[in-house]
């Protein structure tokens, strides 16, 4: 029997690398996708033959085509996508930002997962079956003082996680958006030293290591017992951290 295919985009450290970690340990066959592709292969090696590396931008909807394309071609039809892949610059005060970054910020965390979606959802919707989870942040509910490129982009996410389940929910098509918490990621703690704000001020023990909301999201993926389609899911709820078997800690 094959084995089922993920596609983690932002795979090549991080939550990305975890959660290919965790579904290779479950049995899965995974594409780790970024544009680094040196790291990428580096990574894909660590994970053993059921992990391949493939270059994508996903800010560019050619190579997000070429990519699922060679996908296809090398593991079979892709059952899972995490869209996982971002960026948090620039941070600054509005004001001062340069408007070409903050565009291409746009493009990647919110044109990217368009980019993916579109490209995976035809084969899923034909088949009747597929999983599609995007990374949301409380970025997306609350402003935090110098992100407000990656907080606008979250909330941009989030809407449109919720029109991708109004319009494919019925499809067989399980979709979610999962809230991982602060984590420890290279991306959020270069922000951290980039910027004095409340996600700066956080004492560095709250945080969290990226392998609670990698496991967290391979149960989403994987299982979803008691995730009810459409839903935003979040590692903040006790009863997805109690199906999951997190460990209990002080803050999430």
């Amino acid at each position: 029997m094959p084995k089922p295919v993920a596609l983690v985009t932002g795979a090549s450290r991080g939550i990305g690398l975890e959660l290919a970690r965790q579904l290779v340990a479950r049995g899965w066959s995974v594409a780790l996708a970024a544009r680094s592709l040196k790291t990428l292969e580096a990574a894909a090696a660590d994970l053993g033959p059921d992990a391949i590396a493939i270059e994508c931008d996903v800010g560019d909807a050619a190579s997000v085509d070429a990519a699922v394309a060679e996908i296809r071609s090398r593991l079979g039809a892709i059952d899972t996508v995490v869209n996982n892949a971002g960026v948090i610059e620039p941070i600054g005060n509005i004001a001062e930002l340069d408007p070409a970054g903050f565009m291409t910020l746009l493009q990647i965390n919110v044109g990217g997962v368009f980019n993916v979606c579109r490209a995976v959802l035809p084969d899923m919707v034909a088949r009747g079956a597929g999983v599609i989870v995007n990374l949301s942040s409380g970025a997306a509910y609350g402003p935090v003082e110098g992100w407000s490129a990656y907080c606008a982009s979250k909330a941009a996410v989030r809407m449109f996680t919720r029109s991708l389940h109004a319009e494919y929910g019925d499809k067989g098509v399980r979709i979610h958006d999962f809230i991982p918490g602060a984590v420890a990621t290279d991306m959020l703690m270069g922000a951290r030293a980039a910027f004095d704000n409340r996600i700066a001020r956080l004492d560095g023990s709250v945080l969290l290591p990226p392998e609670l909301p990698a496991r967290c999201l391979a149960y989403i993926v994987a299982d979803g017992t008691g995730c009810e389609p459409g839903s935003e899911q979040s590692i903040r709820d006790a009863g997805l951290r109690a199906r999951v078997g997190l460990e209990e800690r002080d803050t999430w």
